[in-house]
Parts: structure tokens; sequence; C-alpha cells
């Protein structure tokens, strides 16, 4: 028996024309590569790699991994290694039994799995953990359980995208979300304070379980505007600070995205959360943009982020109040008087 990771791929992936999945199971398996230096091949929909890979699961495009063996297409031989990967497997077990192979019954060998299973106490049920046996005429694969993954198409497939990164939990959810569509992401964070960019640091390490290649950029000149914002801006205009603010980030992260070839900005919106996050500000702040800005998040109130950061492991921790925003933020700003409060502050 020789150890293998057998990867399923996401439906999204298989059910693409077969040029289209061809290419997209070519990257998956690129990537899979440099993350477990391991040779992958392709085998119709499935990936196979060499060894028990449990990280092979945190791919994007992923749908499920699977550790088990690659023995001879025999049923006896194939009935022995069900033997040997139930030991590993839990309580309740889905029994997914797959022949491309004429000389092997696929009902009978399901029957005969099926009935190792539930001789080792084991329950089968749709909703266990699955037991994957696959035959083909040459080689046979059974392997399990399965531990999920991520699903979505393989990162780089549909662009680069430069993702702003707070300390808080909004910005690595996003992140990840258009990661988990196939961009490619490199994260901006915008200095403000220490600690901000401490727990920054600390996204960028939980992003990258994920994708090992994620970077994280850090703009040092946005302390130094908002001190220069907070002095120059008086009156009403002060109200615009977070405005401002937000209208900086986001012409600056135009320039980085141009610099760095990155086709779109996405970042951590959610409507309506904060008073620079109304329909009214968003628009204004994206005024400073030539170019794509996503917000993957815009629909999703606080509750529903939560949960999506639990489920990709981004630490609970209280974000803190900026020191730099005014006592009344704007929420439904005039236009003409947003731009003049940032041109008080850009120009002087």
């Amino acid at each position: 028996m020789k150890p293998v990771t057998l990867i399923r791929p996401s439906g999204e992936v298989t059910a693409k024309s077969a040029p289209v999945r061809k290419t997209l199971l070519g990257e998956m398996a690129r990537r899979l590569e440099r993350r477990l230096g391991e040779v992958v091949r392709v085998r119709g929909m499935r990936l196979i790699v060499p060894g028990h890979h449990p990280n092979a699961a945190s791919e994007f495009g992923v749908e499920g991994a699977l550790p088990g063996y690659e023995v001879r297409p025999k049923p006896a031989t194939i009935l022995k290694a069900t033997r040997r990967v139930l030991r590993e497997c839990p309580e309740e077990i889905r029994v997914d039994v797959r022949s491309h192979h004429d000389g092997v019954s696929e009902y009978a060998l399901f029957e005969s799995v099926r009935e190792i299973v539930k001789s080792t106490g084991r329950k089968t049920s749709k909703r266990g953990s699955r037991l994957l046996v696959e035959v083909y005429p040459d080689v046979a694969y059974v392997c399990g359980p399965e531990k999920a993954g991520p699903g979505g198409l393989p990162v780089g497939t549909q662009g680069s995208a430069l993702c702003l990164l707070s300390g808080g939990f909004d910005s690595p959810v996003a992140t990840w979300m258009v990661m988990r569509r196939g961009l490619e992401c490199k994260g901006l964070h915008f200095l403000v304070t220490e600690s901000e960019l401490e727990a920054a640091r600390e996204n960028e390490r939980v992003l990258r379980r994920w994708c090992p290649d994620f970077d994280l950029l850090v703009d040092e000149s946005h302390r130094e505007f908002l001190e220069t914002a907070e002095e120059r801006l008086t009156g009403r205009l002060k109200r615009y600070l977070c405005v401002v603010c937000k209208m900086r980030m986001l012409e600056r992260a135009s320039q980085w995205a141009d610099r760095l070839g990155c086709d779109c900005i996405v970042t951590g919106d959610s409507l309506g959360q904060v008073a620079s996050q109304t329909v009214w500000n968003l628009e204004l702040e994206e005024s400073q943009v030539d170019g794509t800005v996503l917000r993957p998040l815009i629909g999703l109130n606080k509750p529903e982020i939560i949960q999506y950061g639990r489920k990709i492991g981004v630490p609970e921790r209280d974000p803190g109040r900026c020191p730099f925003v005014p006592k009344r933020p704007i929420v439904k700003p005039r236009k003409q008087e947003a731009l003049r409060a940032y041109r008080e502050v850009v120009d002087g």
C-alpha cells in the first residue's frame, strides 16, 4: 500500500467546461506542489498527492482532502485497505464507491465496503465523514476520513488584488473571501498606531495559513496625514475627518495597486457599520480611485462576519477606538464640502 492524499476539487471547478477545468486543475496542482513539496498528479476529476498531507485541505479550490492508500485494483486488496483506513475514521461514515473498471462491480464493492464499516460498529450516513473508494483499471484509491477544504477557485486564476488590512476583524475576512474567489492577494496596512500594526501582523499570519505567499505592505505616511488633517480641519469640516481618511487610503491604495500590478482594491466595508461606511460616504471615498474597488462584506452584518472569521481563525479582539475619530463624524455628506475638506488637507 502506497500512502497518498486524494484531493476532491470544488464542484465549481469540476462543473467548468473541459478546457477551463483543465486550466483550473493544473493551477491547483502547481499551488499544492509549492505548498507541500510533492509532485501532484491530475487524474480525471481528482488530484493525487504522494504521502499524507492534512495541510492540503487549506488550499483554495479544494472541496476535501482524504488521506489513504493507493493499491492494486483487486477487491480483496481494496477491502484490506478499507479496514486500515477505518482505524482513523469517526463513528459515522459516508461510503462513496466509484468504479471506472469494467472488472469491478461498483454495487458489489459498495455493499462489501458497507459491511466492513458496519462490522466495526460504525454507522453509515450521508451526513457522515466521507470514505472514498475509486477504482481504475490500473490502480485503486481507498481514502478517508475527509477533511473539508474551503472550496472556491484556485488562487491566481481570477487576477490579483490589493487588500486593505487593518488590525480589526472585518478586513481579514474580506481578504479571505476574495482569495476564495480566485484572486491572488497582497495586503496593505495604513499605519496609525503600533498596536494596530501588530494586530494587522497577526491577521497576516492567519491569512498565510490559507495562502502561504500572502504578504503585508505598510504605508507609513498615513499617521502624519491624519495629524495634518486634525490640525487643518476646523468647524464643520472637522466632521469629515473619517471620510477624508478613507479618501486618502483609497487614493494611496490606487497608487500602490498600479505600482504592484494589482487588478483591483479590496476593503472590509460593511454597509452602515460605522459612519464612514454609509452609502453616501462610500461613493465619495471611491471618487479618488481610478479602478475597481471590491467590498465582499457589503451586505453582511457583524454576527455573520464574526461567524466567517471564527471559521478561518481570525482572533476576536477589541479593536479599540481610532484616536482621530471626531466627536460627530458626518454620515450624509455634502459632496463639494467633502472634496473641499480633502483638498484642505492635501494642498494646505
